[in-house]
C-alpha cells in the first residue's frame, strides 16, 4: 500500500494503469495529440529555426561576431557589421 494522498490507498495496479493511459493517451485515435501539442511543439520549431536562419544570415561574418550586419564587405560580399567593416569609421548607419 502506498500513502494516502487523497484519503485513498493507492495500491500498486491502479497506478501503474493509471500512468500507462498518461503515457499512451494518444494511441487512441491521436485526434488530440495532432491538433494540441503536435500541432504548438511543430509552429515553436518553425518560428525557432527562421528566427535561427534570419540571424545567421544577417549578422556579422566575422567569427564570433552577433552584431547584425547590414554593410557589405568590399573586399569579399559578405555581411559585417560596422566595427568589422574596413571604412566603419566613416559609417553612419
Amino acid at each position: 500500500m502506498f500513502p494516502s494522498l487523497t484519503g485513498r490507498d493507492y495500491t500498486l495496479a491502479p497506478m501503474l494503469a493509471s500512468l500507462h493511459s498518461a503515457l499512451h493517451w494518444p494511441t487512441h485515435g491521436g485526434y488530440n495529440f495532432v491538433s494540441g501539442p503536435l500541432a504548438d511543439i511543430t509552429l515553436a520549431t518553425a518560428f525557432v529555426g527562421w528566427l535561427y536562419l534570419f540571424l545567421r544570415n544577417h549578422n556579422c561574418h566575422v567569427h564570433r561576431c552577433w552584431r547584425l550586419a547590414w554593410h557589405v564587405h568590399p573586399g569579399h560580399g559578405h555581411p559585417v557589421c560596422k566595427k568589422h567593416h574596413p571604412e566603419g569609421h566613416k559609417i553612419l548607419a
